[in-house]
């Protein structure tokens, strides 16, 4: 496979780069049906589990699956990781915050007039408790994206049986995603060689151009593309050829077997916690 120089624009490398994890996984010609099934029973189970030992079981497994058996390289999950984890912090730190008219049983707090602000042992535990979770579910997904490429995700939902607008609809929205970034850069880069964003007046005036300017060019793009697609015979579904896949018997096992201990320890858990 042609390699690609990762110096291009940030937004299209990338999509070059996901792309290109996908491709060179050693996952990549497992049965992404096996995978799908791999991932969303673990993801399933990690939502409605409420327990730490699942939610870090979970992330260890999707991590070590990842890069010791898909070889994918720990700098590329690291930094894929970093993209959600802003979006989980700012999402689950509020829980640290409980508001009381006293500072009883609080580990810190602070004062906003007559009421008390501050972190319990509970609000505490719930923070840990969601912010593992929510790692361990994008674990999941990220899983299935660096491991089967989009084209055959969307071949399996296919199989699946989901309807096939909603197919189609996931398939240009994924490919028009990368074509409204890489437009956006373009247009941002030409800005700031007119230092469009030297002051703060001047910044937000060049944002606002952008976004209209991002508008248009989206839309005669998405009409230019309609219209190569008609003239290549496209008559409301798109075809893509898939790959032959090699599911190893010993890829089948694991998968079975880890969804049976995992469901079995989360049982467990369930009842032990009850007790």
């Amino acid at each position: 496979m042609k390699k690609h120089n990762h110096s291009h624009s940030h937004t299209h490398g990338e999509r070059i780069l996901i792309d290109e994890i996908a491709y060179a996984s050693a996952l990549c010609r497992v049965s992404p049906m096996w995978k799908l099934f791999f991932a969303l029973y673990s993801l399933v189970l990690c939502l409605i589990s409420h327990t730490y030992l699942l939610s870090v079981l979970i992330l260890c497994t999707m991590l070590f699956v990842m890069t010791a058996i898909g070889k994918t390289r720990w700098h590329h999950v690291i930094c894929l990781m970093k993209i959600p984890l802003g979006f989980v912090i700012l999402g689950t730190v509020l829980l640290l915050i409980q508001v009381a008219k006293s500072q009883e049983h609080m580990l810190w707090a602070f004062s906003v007039g007559k009421w008390q602000g501050g972190g319990t042992g509970e609000s505490l535990s719930q923070f840990s408790h969601t912010f593992l979770q929510c790692l361990a579910a994008v674990s999941c997904l990220y899983f299935l994206s660096t491991s089967t490429p989009m084209t055959e995700l969307f071949t399996a939902l296919r199989r699946m049986h989901l309807p096939g607008f909603l197919v189609e609809i996931m398939e240009l929205v994924y490919r028009y995603i990368f074509v409204l970034l890489e437009i956006a850069a373009q247009i941002r880069n030409a800005q700031e060689c007119r230092l469009g964003y030297a002051t703060l007046k001047t910044g937000l005036y060049s944002m606002g151009q952008l976004i209209s300017n991002l508008f248009i060019r989206a839309y005669r793009q998405a009409e230019r593309t309609y219209i190569a697609m008609e003239s290549r015979g496209y008559t409301g579904e798109i075809r893509t050829l898939g790959i032959a896949y090699e599911t190893k018997s010993w890829q089948k096992a694991g998968i079975v077997c880890w969804c049976i201990g995992i469901t079995g320890l989360a049982a467990v858990l369930r009842i032990w916690g009850k007790g």
